[in-house]
């Protein structure tokens, strides 16, 4: 997993290297284009920011549930309720994500519109939503098995399952948590 996250650290810096090479090329006079949306925090926040805020907070929120999942099966629990937050709060996340993208387009803002613009910011936040999906596809999974384990400590069974497939999905999660601090902070804030 651990080859795995390298791997996916090194497209990530090359989708957020190549951004900032375009972008210091096209100059700060040209960024955002002229007539495009501009999807940057702004002083004071426009709705779209705020919803973005929010957005960010459940997603790092969805990494402390999942956490605390973890931290209540390794104590002899379940960890239900934290894997269950977890999948909601990345539903949520895509959800928000997703409503982003159908405003942006309604506004005009699409891959194939704003050049270098609209192509980047589309194809990095939908690199890291293609990742949460899979990473949501993991804690559902946990999710499962954490109804699993619940239904045994009510019939008195003493199984004791290995977690690895939760640690790995925690790395996983967590990994896709950094990431998204990184690309907000470069598309939004910067």
């Amino acid at each position: 997993m651990l080859v795995f996250l390298a791997s996916e650290a090194m497209l990530f810096a090359g989708l957020i290297g190549g951004y900032i090479v375009l972008r210091i090329a096209q100059g700060p006079d040209s960024w955002p284009p002229a007539g495009a949306p501009e999807i940057g925090v702004k002083i004071p926040p426009t709705f779209l920011n705020l919803v973005m805020i929010a957005n960010t907070v459940i997603l790092l929120s969805s990494s402390i549930t999942y956490h605390w999942g973890e931290a209540r099966m390794r104590k002899g629990g379940s960890g239900l309720i934290g894997y269950s937050l977890t999948a909601l709060f990345g539903t949520i996340f895509l959800g928000v994500q997703a409503w982003e993208w159908m405003h942006l387009k309604h506004e005009g803002m699409w891959f194939n519109t704003y050049g270098i613009y609209g192509s980047c910011f589309f194809t990095m936040t939908g690199f890291h939503g293609l990742h949460v999906f899979l990473g949501l596809l993991g804690i559902l999974m946990t999710v499962w098995r954490a109804g699993i384990r619940q239904m045994k400590l009510f019939s008195r069974q003493t199984a004791n399952p290995s977690h690895t497939f939760e640690e790995l999905t925690g790395y996983y999660w967590h990994f896709v948590d950094v990431v998204w601090i990184f690309l907000y902070s470069i598309l939004y804030v910067l």
